[in-house]
């Protein structure tokens, strides 16, 4: 939350802000540097990341990765939080978590986006309002401007859920690689060698797929 105050106290202007939470079903573990898992993952060769994705198996999933007998991301659930600038306030609270100017949406493991469409739609709605009162205030201003924005409308539904899973999975995917690679790079072993093989056992499982109804 220090980031979206940060943000916030740079922009005091803001009229929308939201907050999408990834949340792992247990805190991550890297292999470590003993184990058998250890001593297999110093035998091979450390993939690239378009190597990495040409192992991974359903890329829609956001579940967990897997790659060689290892856990790098284990998802247990993803929440949306939104904030609008209610009448009357100076700014956006983000401290509030209920009532008016705060919606709340999951998109797994089930797919909930109701409120938080509702609240994107009253976001968009101050922003008309906003962009209504600074062409009133600007001159030579066309008659014809101003009513193309007094008669928009703001769209039923705002939020694509397929966009929002497919930018969640190459975040899941991006993450556990990223893991991967400093647990490699932090070795305290020799350098790799010739006698290393590249893995082949690499793949995302796919246990659970995101259902529900926005």
């Amino acid at each position: 939350m220090r980031k979206l105050h940060a943000y916030i106290n740079d922009n005091p202007m803001l009229l929308v802000i939201g907050k999408i939470l990834l949340k792992q079903a247990t805190p991550y573990r890297s292999p470590g540097s003993n184990g058998s898992i250890a001593k297999e993952l110093r035998l091979l060769w450390l993939l690239t990341l378009a190597e990495w994705g040409r192992h991974l198996g359903d890329v829609n999933n956001i579940t967990q990765v897997i790659v060689d007998s290892h856990t790098w991301f284990l998802s247990s659930s993803v929440e949306i939080h939104l904030w609008i600038q209610r009448h009357g306030d100076s700014r956006l609270d983000i401290d509030r978590q209920e009532g008016d100017g705060y919606a709340f949406g999951t998109l797994y493991p089930t797919v909930n986006l109701s409120d938080i469409n509702k609240a994107f739609q009253c976001g968009l709605d101050l922003v008309k309002e906003a962009v209504e009162l600074e062409l009133n205030q600007l001159p030579d201003v066309e008659q014809a401007t101003i009513h193309s924005v007094e008669d928009w409308t703001p769209p039923p539904f705002t939020l694509d859920q397929r966009i929002l899973l497919k930018a969640l999975v190459c975040g899941v995917q991006t993450t556990a690689y990223d893991r991967y690679h400093d647990w490699h790079s932090k070795l305290q072993s020799s350098p790799y060698g010739t006698t290393r093989r590249r893995s082949r056992t690499s793949w995302m499982c796919a246990s659970h797929h995101p259902t529900g109804h926005a």
